[in-house]
């Protein structure tokens, strides 16, 4: 369901807002080893510990749960340009990741984690 594109402006911008904090479930990608990922960052959200990681020839940000199975949570694009997409790989997941705020939180501590290595590779 949608907005019509009569629909005055400030409604669809609430509804562009409410549909960009529900994380997407992909099912497309498995079997990604969280000891391969090169750990870029470590934060703690709602109580769990999650790890930000990239695979060299992937180019995505992958959260994984040391503490939870399964390990691997999912992945973030559209780091680059500043409005991150939160991709859900395992469904288990799901309803910790759709509380509100968490997947807010989860980008924001994202885009931090992708910006500080790039800064300190540029110099």
């Amino acid at each position: 369901m949608g907005l019509g594109r009569l629909a005055p402006h400030w409604i669809r911008a609430r509804y562009a807002k409410a549909l960009n904090e529900i994380p997407l479930p992909v099912r497309s990608f498995g079997g990604i080893d969280p000891a391969a990922l090169t750990v870029l960052a470590e934060v703690e959200i709602a109580g769990q510990v999650l790890r930000f990681g990239r695979l060299a020839q992937v180019p995505r940000l992958w959260i994984t749960l040391p503490d939870q199975y399964p390990q691997v949570m999912g992945f973030l694009t559209g780091l680059e340009t500043g409005r991150p997409d939160l991709h859900l790989t395992e469904l288990d997941h799901l309803e910790w990741a759709s509380r509100p705020g968490r997947a807010a939180h989860i980008k924001r501590e994202a885009l931090t984690a992708w910006n500080i290595p790039s800064r300190n590779c540029e110099g």
